[in-house]
């Protein structure tokens, strides 16, 4: 049932993730993108799952940040792969501002989840890009 129900997570994720980036293709002048990143939060627990998707052979590193811009975790997607997913409990951390900064070294993606006691929520999404 557990695997029923993270299944159906990632697969909802993904077509949000989809429709986001088609109503993003439609609006946005037309760019290289390095890579796209989803962030669906779960309504019951601190459970956040985190979706990259990325055209290139490059590396893409994947850091969680608190308030005070400290790192709770930091990791690697290494350059065959792809797709990668990855669910964080944030059981364990403190209500607060949380973000999840992932750069390719060019570009940074910042989404960021507010971790309130009731439930996560996702508020604002950054995107810079340097040359």
């Amino acid at each position: 049932m557990k695997k029923q129900i993270k299944n159906f997570a990632l697969a909802i994720a993904a077509v949000v993730f989809t429709f986001s980036a088609a109503l993003a293709s439609n609006n946005a002048p037309a760019e290289k993108e390095s890579f796209k990143v989803g962030l669906v939060t779960l309504k019951k627990g601190a459970k956040v799952n985190l979706l990259i998707s990325k055209p290139s052979d490059g590396w893409v590193s994947i850091y969680l940040k608190n308030e005070k811009n400290e790192v709770l975790y930091s990791g690697v997607v290494p350059r065959k792969d792809k797709q990668f997913a990855k669910v964080f409990n944030l059981e364990a951390v403190e209500d607060g501002q949380y973000s999840f900064v992932i750069t390719d070294g060019k570009n940074t993606i910042e989404k960021e989840v507010n971790l309130r006691t009731s439930e996560p929520e996702k508020s604002v999404t950054r995107i810079a890009s340097s040359n």
